[in-house]
């Protein structure tokens, strides 16, 4: 009886001393809630960094469709349309959710689906083109953001 009861207290005693050290050296995980501006403020500067650097369809559809995946693991739904301007192309990505007409000079040109990016010609230097929520300005490369949930609702355009 003797051996028996020692047997117990010292396998307990050994449970409780490896559950110790589990405990102490796994670090309990905080969430961090990062808030729609600071999402912003993420494109923000991926994009500046992105249009500084000659960028391809290609390239600004990936920041698009990466920076969707990144802001919706942090439980926001998103809509970006974004017009670039190089010395010979203008890009145009629509990632709003819903296909948008082009609208160049005030007729309609090109409609441009979701999650699409598409370049066309650079051919006057004054044109007035509008997509989704992007007005074109001449020299300047533009964006807009919305980022939302049920609680809140972050526009950023530049």
């Amino acid at each position: 009886m003797q051996k028996g009861f020692t047997y117990i207290i010292t396998t307990m005693m050994i449970i409780i001393l490896i559950s110790g050290i589990v405990l102490i050296n796994n670090p309990i995980r905080k969430t961090i809630n990062i808030t729609p501006k600071v999402l912003a403020k993420n494109y923000e500067i991926e994009f500046l960094n992105l249009t500084t650097n000659n960028p391809t369809a290609e390239d600004l559809n990936n920041l698009n469709k990466r920076f969707e995946k990144f802001v919706n693991s942090n439980n926001y739904d998103t809509g970006i349309c974004s017009i670039v301007e190089t010395e010979d192309y203008i890009l145009l990505s629509n990632f709003t959710g819903v296909d948008c007409q082009m609208i160049i000079d005030g007729n309609e040109n090109q409609l441009i689906n979701d999650n699409t990016t598409v370049t066309i010609d650079r051919f006057i230097n004054n044109m007035n083109i509008y997509l989704c929520s992007c007005y074109y300005i001449s020299g300047e490369n533009i964006y807009y953001i919305d980022i939302h949930n049920e609680d809140s609702k972050t526009i950023l355009k530049n």
